[in-house]
């Protein structure tokens, strides 16, 4: 499909696209330490990690450049989009990921023991496994209990299979429950992502515009990327969803500079979706509440001036409202 504003533009394909893109990949503060994390768990040689952070933050992205930037000739890696599936399908995937060949007539059982024969053989050969778990929060109850069983996989001195969950913050609380102790007490790392800050939804901005064949002729100016900030909260998704929004607005004005008029335009758009409306009401509500205020004060003045040429007892009111006892 041809998006109209490439060529005004001079890009070269969509910058602010919502499918994870390792091209667009902009490394912020909270993708670095994630990545910090993960290369400190494997230096341990832990069994099971796990990195979280609200819809929108980049999992899906980050887990993919963590298994890409391994070195094949150490690691072995298997990735999983979709765990919705009982924990012998489960089982399959892993295998399938890893290229060990099974019979799907083959018992659990006879399954689970084709991939410890591999993950020994390849522990003899110096390489390790590692599997990538996105969307971890939709792991069912039955799968769980099979992943703990696969973080017992280990030597006498080490683990020969490294597990790392990405999830949102739903995964957590269900690690959290009781039952989930005997799985949640093997996790050796967990890390929240956190959202962009000001400074880096600037600079994240223009490295997308940068990675899509930007000159330079398109520009957001900084009470635009303000208002950006403050209607995303520094979600990246979000982000995306606003500039876009953004270039189209400003491609029908045949503009060359994003204002704080066209975002407002943009936030204002109802077709924009649930997730900016919400972010809309809150803008309402802060505005109500400043009204408030001033009525209030406004209010309160008045009272003043009546109590002071004794038109209202104004005393006497707030006695009764708080029950203050004369003296």
């Amino acid at each position: 499909m041809e998006i109209p504003y490439l060529e005004y533009f001079g890009l070269k394909e969509k910058p602010f696209g919502l499918t994870p893109d390792a091209n667009f990949y902009f490394e912020s503060q909270t993708h670095r330490e994630a990545l910090e994390h993960l290369r400190f768990f494997l230096m341990q040689k832990e069994g099971l990690a796990c990195i979280y952070g609200d819809v929108g933050l980049g999992k899906t992205i980050l887990s993919r450049l963590f298994i890409d930037s391994l070195d094949k000739n150490i690691y072995n890696t298997a990735l999983i989009l979709n765990p919705i599936m009982d924990d012998k399908e489960f089982l399959q995937e892993i295998l399938t990921e890893l290229g060990v060949p099974y019979d799907n007539n083959l018992s659990k059982k006879d399954m689970f023991s084709r991939l410890e024969d591999f993950l020994l053989e390849e522990y003899k050969k110096g390489k390790e496994t590692i599997i990538v778990i996105d969307e971890a929060q939709l792991i069912s109850d039955e799968t769980f209990e099979f992943i703990r069983i696969l973080s017992n996989l280990e030597t006498d001195k080490e683990k020969i299979l490294h597990i790392i969950l990405f999830g949102q913050q739903e995964l957590i609380e269900r690690l959290k429950q009781p039952y989930m102790r005997y799985l949640s007490q093997r996790i050796s790392i967990i890390y929240k992502l956190k959202p962009l800050n000001l400074n880096e939804i600037n600079h994240y901005i223009t490295h997308r515009l940068l990675k899509a064949g930007s000159k330079g002729f398109v520009q957001f100016e900084d009470n635009a990327i303000g208002l950006i900030y403050n209607a995303s909260r520094g979600y990246p998704r979000t982000i995306n969803i606003i500039c876009d929004r953004c270039l189209i607005a400003l491609y029908s004005k045949t503009g060359r500079s994003v204002n704080d008029k066209i975002v407002k335009s943009v936030l204002e758009d109802e077709s924009l979706g649930t997730f900016i409306e919400k972010k809309e009401k809150f803008f309402i509500s802060k505005r109500g509440i400043y009204v408030l205020v001033v009525v209030f004060l406004s209010l309160l003045i008045l009272l003043i001036i009546l109590s002071f040429f004794n038109i209202i007892p104004v005393m006497d009111i707030f006695k009764n409202i708080f029950k203050i006892k004369g003296g």
